[in-house]
């Protein structure tokens, strides 16, 4: 098996739909593996430590079909064994607003889920939406240079809005992004009941150079600021050429119950698994991580 520029068929359409699936953009899904669907494996195999060729041999075809199956794993609701301690923080099924690719759910820990409720309650008042391109991660997910083994995705406490809903044109986007500083991003969703405003946004191509736009936006960096959800930074590769999903503007977390030197990952972790479920999983050998000293 070896498909690159020029292969056609019904397997290669295969791969066209399961990189669509988790984010990456192959263009059309017509079985023709032109330039954009090699360049969607190129981001692939860097964002998972593989050979950054743009071909699909046999270890890019495994990695492709294992990194869906995570993916849609996510997805569906977590199925706890009867031995599982009662006191666990359950996972809720909240709302999102289904944009292209996008999902029109994802799951949260309980007191998240909470907090996330009012922002989108806020945003959907004033004629917003909200996007996902989903929230918690596998235990088994693959860990990599770009996929940190102490995400707050693994303890329930992190979403991420669809990474095709800004960045991408300005006009008519239903979030627009501003540089803030530091490698932080304020992000704006539109809104017909919002401010009216005009800001300096950036866009995937035009990284560093802002162009004006004017409508009416909530500051939704700000809204979640007050459900007690943080921002994080984008990677430095992002402003150097690096692929698009280094920007990070999407990704927010909900840092409220943390106490800085003391709450540690894995005592996160064990608010919504048992240690006999996370005993032997990646995330686990960073247990002993503290908040604000050595995790985020």
């Amino acid at each position: 098996m070896r498909f690159t520029i020029g292969s056609k068929g019904e397997e290669v359409k295969s791969v066209q739909e399961i990189l669509k699936q988790l984010g990456y953009g192959p263009g059309p899904i017509d079985g023709w593996f032109g330039e954009k669907t090699e360049k969607a494996v190129v981001q692939f195999q860097e964002e998972n430590d593989l050979y950054a060729d743009g071909i699909v041999g046999p270890t890019t075809w495994k990695g492709l079909h294992q990194a869906v199956k995570i993916h849609m794993d996510e997805q569906m609701p977590l199925l706890t064994g009867n031995a599982a301690p009662p006191d666990l923080m359950p996972w809720v099924r909240v709302p999102s607003d289904k944009y292209r690719d996008g999902y029109d759910r994802f799951f949260l820990r309980e007191d998240a889920a909470k907090a996330y409720l009012q922002v989108r309650e806020r945003v959907v008042e004033a004629g917003g939406i909200l996007t996902s391109s989903g929230a918690r991660r596998s235990l088994n997910a693959r860990v990599s240079a770009s996929r940190s083994a102490t995400s707050f995705h693994y303890t329930g406490m992190a979403l991420d809005l669809f990474v095709g809903s800004g960045m991408e044109n300005r006009t008519r986007d239903p979030f627009v992004v501003t540089p803030d500083g530091d490698r932080y991003w304020r992000v704006y969703v539109r809104a017909p009941g919002g401010d009216a405003m005009e800001i300096d946004a950036v866009t995937y191509g035009s990284r560093k150079t802002g162009r004006t736009v004017s409508d009416h936006f909530l500051d939704l960096t700000a809204l979640f600021r007050s459900a007690g959800f943080k921002r994080i930074r984008a990677r430095k590769s992002f402003f150097t050429g690096g692929t698009w999903l280094g920007a990070e503007w999407w990704h927010f977390q909900y840092e409220k119950p943390l106490e800085k030197g003391v709450s540690t990952f894995g005592d996160q972790l064990l608010k919504v698994y048992s240690e006999n479920e996370i005993r032997d999983t990646p995330p686990w050998k960073y247990r002993d991580r503290v908040f604000g000293i050595n995790w985020f």
